[in-house]
């Protein structure tokens, strides 16, 4: 099942911001000793010894480790509060409590900038842009990272700096700016290269795994998780190994290699469950219970898909708990058992819908149109589907938000361009003014005076209108940026329809035929209609004018230029060519135009031969014209 990165990849390597005590057989008597030490030390000392104590904890028991950064507090060194309050907000991550992590953070920072200290100013910003993307409070959080990044790099603070990258790539992998995210990652992976900060390289190799994984492009995701697995052994980081050797068993269940998938996850349990990452664990239990279930062994796959279900309602984890219902759901789907699977798709839509979870809701009501298609009820299969169809697009609305960003930008464009013909009426009555002087009879040191003047203030303005000539044009560039954005959006998203609906379409059809063999009479008539409408349906043209008016808003000269090196080419030849210009497999390609995967394989080789292609890549051609 694919995953909902950015919510793993935060809780990936748990509290980056501060140095943690290491787990050695040392750690009982370093406590001891601190213990001790709180015997015979003033009040200022005490504070720092609590503090000190509670980091112990922060890895085995943090609500011991709460208690003593509490005592800490309660003494009133204002030296070392910030550096509590750091601390007391990894507690408040790791229970969730959004509100006093943020109350705590603002604390720290308030303070830490009286007190002019920037190492921990930047890592109390760094942990609030992490609250406010924990709250859905995007454009918060990229505000707090860019504030805490730039202190950060002022100050040589080059892991802190390496980190915020990090994370800020998430918020540019959510908006979809999968270039910026990219450049933030690559950064990131420069600067913790330059100091040797191997951790830093990991989250930044793990974070691309996961943007590529979300790509559906599982080879190129399954490298960088090997990466990130390389790096975590370096430096013998527990919790790392565990999450990487998680991802490439996910990956590898993507590619269909169950046995591997199985392997690389049974690996990283034992440690999950050692460190406690029950997030981790979950997604674990889950892909085994998806792998088992594709084996066919009903017995193993109900044991972990048990084990998901049971962990998600143990931390109070709606979310979690829908996402494992859901893949109980399918793990019966693959297992046949469709009544089964649509049992828990109803638990599974109903916690979606309370909480808000529109992807899963989607993905849930299309697997209860397949589930009903398998069991012979058409009518209802539809219904579902159409309902699926409807998620999507109330989820497809951030298109209108990205168009009222638009409007906002024209708007602004609009500003600047009033602020620039103010600017220039106001040259213009100057110019008339100083003519005026010129001729007046307050003589010559007036008028030089005055020309004086005039040239400063004309410079001056010269200066302004340059300025917003600059910013009209980075705002028009921008507004065109959009534009792009939502258009190739628009298109890849009819596509992948066309896709998923003749899928579903050609399902249909083929249960049909199965069906026609044994029955006879009227049915059979009234079945061969509808046999016939289907058809009409995926061959049916109107996807395709729509999905070509959509392409060549975004490609204006492709088709003029395809058709120039070749006028022969038939429509079958353009639509071919129209969709491995955006990158699509072979195997999307196949379902989108409804035939085989070899017949592609032929279109293509067909296609090469008409556009004069000898030894060069028609991908690489059609994606460079």
């Amino acid at each position: 099942m694919k995953k909902i990165s950015a919510y793993l990849s935060f809780l990936l390597w748990a509290l980056i911001i501060i140095p943690i005590w290491p787990q050695s057989d040392s750690l009982l008597s370093q406590r001891e000793k601190l213990k001790q030490g709180l015997l015979h030390s003033n009040s200022k000392q005490k504070a720092e010894l609590f503090l000190d104590l509670g980091k112990t904890y922060l890895t085995d028991s943090i609500d011991v480790a709460q208690s003593y950064f509490q005592q800490a507090l309660n003494l009133n060194n204002e030296t070392i509060k910030p550096e509590i309050y750091l601390n007391l907000s990894q507690i408040y991550l790791r229970k969730h409590d959004l509100d006093s992590l943020i109350v705590v953070l603002n604390e720290g920072i308030s303070l830490a900038e009286r007190q002019n200290n920037p190492m921990i100013l930047t890592k109390l910003l760094y942990g609030l842009g992490d609250a406010y993307y924990y709250g859905n409070k995007y454009d918060i959080a990229d505000q707090f990272y860019e504030k805490g990044l730039k202190i950060a790099l002022k100050n040589k603070d080059y892991q802190t700096a390496a980190d915020i990258l990090v994370d800020r790539s998430y918020l540019y992998d959510f908006w979809a700016k999968r270039d910026e995210a990219m450049q933030l990652l690559d950064r990131a992976i420069k600067i913790a290269d330059s100091i040797g900060y191997i951790k830093g390289e990991a989250r930044a190799y793990l974070q691309i795994g996961n943007i590529y994984h979300g790509l559906n492009n599982e080879t190129k995701a399954l490298e960088y998780y090997q990466k990130t697995l390389m790096a975590a052994q370096k430096i013998d980081n527990i919790k790392g190994i565990a999450i990487a050797t998680a991802n490439i068993g996910m990956s590898y269940l993507e590619l269909g290699q169950l046995d591997l998938a199985i392997q690389f996850h049974q690996q990283a349990i034992p440690v999950l469950k050692k460190i406690n990452d029950i997030p981790s664990l979950i997604n674990s239990y889950e892909d085994l219970g998806l792998a088992y279930s594709k084996k066919k062994n009903s017995l193993k796959t109900l044991k972990y898909v048990n084990k998901a279900i049971i962990l998600s309602k143990k931390i109070g984890s709606k979310e979690d708990l829908s996402k494992a219902l859901n893949v109980k759901a399918e793990a019966f789907s693959n297992l046949k058992q469709y009544k089964t699977s649509n049992k828990y798709l109803d638990s599974c839509i109903n916690i979606a819908k309370e909480i808000g979870f529109g992807l899963l809701l989607q993905k849930s009501y299309k697997k209860y149109a397949e589930n009903l298609n398998h069991l012979g009820q058409y009518n209802l299969a539809y219904n579902y589907l159409n309902k699926h169809n409807r998620v999507k697009d109330s989820i497809l609305t951030e298109q209108f938000q990205k168009q009222l960003a638009d409007f906002e930008s024209k708007y602004k464009t609009l500003e600047k361009q009033r602020k620039i013909d103010n600017l220039k009426h106001s040259q213009k009555i100057q110019n008339i003014y100083i003519k005026m002087l010129g001729f007046g009879s307050a003589g010559l040191i007036l008028f030089i005076v005055s020309s004086g003047i005039f040239l400063y203030q004309k410079r001056k303005k010269e200066k302004q209108i340059s300025q917003l000539e600059l910013e009209k044009s980075q705002l028009l560039a921008q507004n065109l940026s959009n534009q792009l954005e939502l258009k190739n959006k628009q298109l890849t998203t009819h596509a992948l329809n066309m896709m998923q609906k003749n899928k579903l379409l050609s399902a249909f059809y083929n249960s049909l035929s199965e069906m026609s063999h044994m029955i006879t009479g009227e049915a059979k008539s009234k079945l061969t209609v509808l046999k016939k409408q289907i058809k009409n349906l995926l061959t049916s043209e109107k996807d395709w004018n729509t999905f070509k008016i959509y392409f060549e808003q975004v490609n204006k000269d492709f088709l003029s230029k395809l058709k120039g090196i070749n006028p022969e080419l038939t429509s079958n030849d353009i639509r071919l060519a129209t969709l491995m210009k955006l990158n699509m497999t072979n195997k999307e390609i196949a379902s989108i135009l409804n035939i085989n995967y070899q017949s592609v394989k032929n279109a293509q080789y067909r296609l090469k031969n008409k556009l004069n292609l000898d030894n060069e890549d028609l991908r690489r051609f059609l994606a460079e014209i």
